[in-house]
């Protein structure tokens, strides 16, 4: 798969409002520099030992029956009246060495297939607020009407490669059968890769067989034979899989479906304060789901996010976007290296708006995940509020924070024709390079063109209305749900995917447990 390039600019003659949005074309970018290191080697191998012995002295509990009689097959030590689980480090070893280092996810678009692991990177959608905003119509509980609006925004994107369930709750769909509504969305307003939830059994089954009708297979089990969709299973921490998740694991390695093992780690919270320990055990954790996800099927894809966010300790709430949490996620992406894990992290801030805090917090995640080797950065597009708003301008925001750096990773040539040494003496002293041969016939496509950033004059940004960053996004984003074209899916398939979700809503959906 192609690194992400800019496209061509707009001619000057041409009308900015009528013009397509100016992106980067489809592609995923790759990571081209040298990663950083907080810790060192030794310090890593420090805090991967301490993680097994956590798991191999101290244990995990999982709350479901299954995954206590997978485990004791597979030679685990389990308390089946407390269901804590002691696991060898002879096993969690061997389940390191089966889980895939790199891997592609399918889409129903063939042309928005996803690689994960590796050099690679793949942005995704926000996932699961509880309410959404923008600037004219103000903060609100989602709806599925604002679902379907980020679906869009997600599809139109190309920086976006894949949906996130969620991209705000549509609290307006009744919970027994939101995920049956949702899906159906996600599905057919995108091509790119989708998300399910796995809240419970019932709902990961609904959902691949939504997913097996999209790709034209009899059924969900025939999705084992490539991976096409993927799902956030949290621990409850400390030292806790929740029956859901437990369950969400091996349901996505029976049916080889990437599980993204994602740690709930508040350090000073859930987790110790000092950092090393935070992310030693939360490394524990994320492990002790890799080793459920191989023993139910080895060379199940599976990924990693072994690393911690700190506390307010004024507030006691999670400090998004803090230096501390920066750190914590560079070491869990050394730790995944070292293991041949791919690894998740995301774009967190913890502002109220989309603002100048929300920009320099996410700025500031973004960055230490690409110097981090990150391989799927979660919430890439839309993250408010600590996760509890989605932000139709904050999409925006991010797009274009994600396209910069992608340009940014894009390769610089150095030969004989970019050191341009026959140009510069052409010009030679006093000179200017606007009229050269090389500066006309290239300036199209020679820089990244940015999206909402404005390089006007002041009198000149007056004139064309005097509009700061976000009111730019938000123009932006209502035009991007203009230019949305619903990709086809084939009438048959439409019909099928109707039938089904028609008949498990008259059949009551999934109920809460």
């Amino acid at each position: 798969m192609s690194s992400a390039t800019p496209t061509r600019r707009r001619s000057r003659g041409s009308s900015r409002r009528d013009a397509p949005i100016s992106q980067l074309d489809w592609g995923q970018p790759r990571h081209r520099h040298p990663l950083i290191k907080v810790v060192s080697d030794d310090e890593t191998a420090a805090i991967h030992q301490t993680s097994l012995k956590i798991l191999e002295e101290i244990g995990i509990v999982f709350g479901d029956d299954e995954a206590l009689r997978i485990f004791k097959a597979g030679g685990a030590l389990v308390d089946a009246d407390s269901g804590r689980v002691r696991i060898g480090r002879e096993i969690v070893s061997a389940a390191i060495d089966s889980a895939p280092a790199r891997f592609h996810l399918q889409a129903r678009n063939p042309g928005r297939a996803v690689e994960i692991g590796g050099d690679a990177i793949a942005y995704t959608t926000v996932l699961g607020p509880p309410n959404c905003s923008d600037i004219v119509r103000g903060r609100r509980p989602g709806s599925l009407a604002d679902f379907e609006d980020f679906v869009r925004l997600g599809e139109t994107f190309n920086i976006i490669h894949m949906i996130a369930g969620s991209p705000v709750e549509p609290n307006d769909i009744p919970v027994p059968i939101r995920h049956l509504r949702s899906a159906q969305s996600m599905m057919e307003l995108s091509g790119k890769v989708p998300y399910v939830f796995a809240h419970s059994r019932q709902r990961v089954w609904d959902v691949l067989e939504m997913l097996a009708i999209v790709h034209g297979l009899k059924g969900r089990e025939a999705l084992a034979d490539a991976p096409r969709i993927y799902s956030i299973l949290n621990t409850n921490s400390p030292l806790q899989y929740d029956g859901p998740m437990a369950g969400g694991v091996i349901e996505l390695a029976r049916h080889n479906q990437l599980a993204v093992i994602s740690p709930f780690s508040l350090a000073g919270a859930t987790m110790p304060l000092p950092l090393a320990g935070a992310v030693a055990m939360s490394n524990a954790e994320a492990l002790a789901g890799v080793t459920l996800s191989q023993l139910v099927r080895p060379g199940a894809p599976v990924a990693t996010a072994a690393k911690t966010i700190n506390v307010d300790m004024k507030t006691g709430a999670p400090a998004f976007g803090s230096p501390e949490a920066n750190k914590a996620l560079q070491i869990g992406a050394q730790l995944a290296r070292s293991l041949g894990l791919p690894f998740r992290a995301a774009n967190f801030n913890s502002s109220n708006a989309p603002d100048a805090q929300a920009l320099y917090e996410s700025q500031a995640s973004l960055w230490a995940a690409v110097t981090a080797g990150t391989n799927l950065v979660m919430h890439a597009a839309g993250w408010l509020e600590g996760g509890l708003c989605a932000s139709f301008e904050k999409f925006v925001l991010d797009v274009e924070i994600l396209q910069i750096m992608s340009a940014y990773l894009t390769p610089v040539p150095v030969n004989a024709e970019t050191l341009s040494i026959g140009e510069i003496a052409e010009v030679g002293p006093g000179g200017h390079f606007f009229g050269t041969e090389r500066t006309i016939a290239g300036y199209e496509k020679a820089f990244y063109a940015p999206l909402i950033s404005s390089t006007q004059n002041y009198g000149a940004w007056q004139e064309a209305g005097g509009k700061d960053a976000t009111q730019r996004a938000h123009d932006i984003y209502q035009r991007a749900l203009k230019e949305y074209r619903q990709p086809g899916l084939a009438e048959d398939r439409q019909a099928a995917l109707s039938a089904f979700v028609e008949r498990r809503i008259a059949e009551g959906g999934a109920p809460v447990d």
